[in-house]
């Protein structure tokens, strides 16, 4: 039975830097949904950001609850890693997930969820090569960067599904697509150790379509969305 439950996907928000794109002038489809429906955040979602919740933060998911969808993201390399590993973990999709609140959740790295009938596998993460610049525990957090260890819970939660999904949810690209992109090739993006991780799962798993945040352009290549301003739905 197909599922009639919608999903929308879309770039980094950080907090509510980049949060126009989701107001109702510009995705009028939002207006439109409900809470059984879902907008997937690429990473750098960046709403859980201080040591502790304050008026900014409790303004932005408070406008997010409000919203008629439900918020799901994976992380990227510019969020709070401490409060993301610290959030309640509940069982939805299959999996456990971290709780923010009851319409906003985390998809943590390495998991494979069953969303409206089709699977995810999602791994967030990547190198801030603003890092330099930054202060560690304050506006930068070394958990940016996948482990080994994660790596293999993903390689190992995917063998369990044969190594097939439908959807791979990633915050940067694969080495193998990082090639073929002609913007923003530097050698901080092209050195990211998380690339090398993702291109060893994107070698091993076949996919339908392949999605990543993080370069702040919106790109089509091959069988990869790399998304940025643009909201688009998947299903």
């Amino acid at each position: 039975m197909k599922s009639d439950i919608n999903i929308w996907i879309t770039g980094d928000t950080h907090g509510g830097l980049d949060i126009e794109k989701l107001k109702s002038k510009n995705w009028k489809e939002g207006k439109h949904l409900s809470k059984s429906d879902y907008l997937i955040i690429l990473g750098d979602f960046g709403f859980l950001w201080e040591s502790r919740s304050d008026k900014t933060e409790k303004y932005w998911l408070d406008w997010l609850d409000k919203q008629n969808y439900t918020t799901l993201f994976i992380d990227g390399n510019h969020e709070n890693h401490i409060r993301l590993e610290r959030l309640e973990k509940v069982d939805m999709f299959g999996s456990k997930v971290g709780k923010v609140t009851d319409s906003i959740y985390h998809l943590r790295r390495g998991e494979v969820y069953t969303i409206a009938d089709s699977a995810f596998f999602c791994f967030g993460g990547a190198t801030s090569t603003d890092r330099k610049d930054r202060i560690e525990y304050e506006d930068w957090w070394h958990q940016e960067v996948p482990t080994e260890s994660e790596l293999k819970y993903g390689l190992d939660n995917l063998s369990k599904h044969d190594y097939k999904v439908d959807y791979l949810l990633f915050h940067t690209i694969p080495t193998s697509i990082h090639n073929k992109i002609p913007h923003k090739k530097s050698k901080a993006y092209l050195n990211d150790p998380t690339c090398k991780m993702l291109d060893e799962i994107y070698k091993c798993t076949t996919f339908t379509k392949g999605f990543s945040g993080h370069f702040h352009i919106d790109y089509e290549i091959d069988n990869w969305s790399v998304l940025y301003d643009k909201v688009v739905k998947i299903k």
